[in-house]
């Protein structure tokens, strides 16, 4: 039986570990919006993985190994290391899917695209810290939701 073929429900589950980043305390999920997006992914699809915390300040050895030059959010499936956050999230899409796991892709592809624009100008807009260059982050989000 294939790696797949038990992924799709016609065996165990598969192994599945989330890299994300650690929020202030160094041990906590942080604030990324990408690292929470593939959580949120794999909690909808009701699978279960475990969830390790990454401080990029003491990011340890093993990781560098694991994934060298890569930052989180990545994850590890069958102990394949997947670090390209839109295709991991296509690859559970197609690999966690029905019968056993509930299908979460849009039924139309274009809002996808959509979603993903609004989500990238969000992103920038809440991740800034710097109070005097909100309102630039905020004007190139209003653009995004009025097209």
């Amino acid at each position: 039986m294939t790696d797949s073929a038990s992924a799709n429900g016609e065996g165990k589950d598969p192994e599945i570990e989330l890299f994300v980043k650690a929020g202030i305390d160094g041990e906590s999920i942080g604030n990324c919006p990408f690292s929470q997006r593939l959580f949120m992914i794999l909690w909808l699809k009701g699978v279960v993985f475990n969830v390790t915390t990454v401080d990029l300040k003491r990011k340890p050895a093993d990781l560098h190994n694991l994934a060298p030059g890569t930052h989180p959010p990545f994850l590890t499936f069958n102990g394949e290391v997947k670090t390209d956050i839109n295709k991991i999230e296509e690859f559970l899409e197609e690999t966690l899917s029905l019968p056993k796991y509930p299908k979460l892709a849009a039924k139309h592809r274009e809002s996808n695209t959509a979603g993903i624009d609004i989500f990238s100008k969000f992103s920038a807009y809440i991740k800034n810290t710097k109070q005097q260059d909100n309102a630039s982050e905020y004007a190139h989000f209003q653009k995004v939701l009025v097209l």
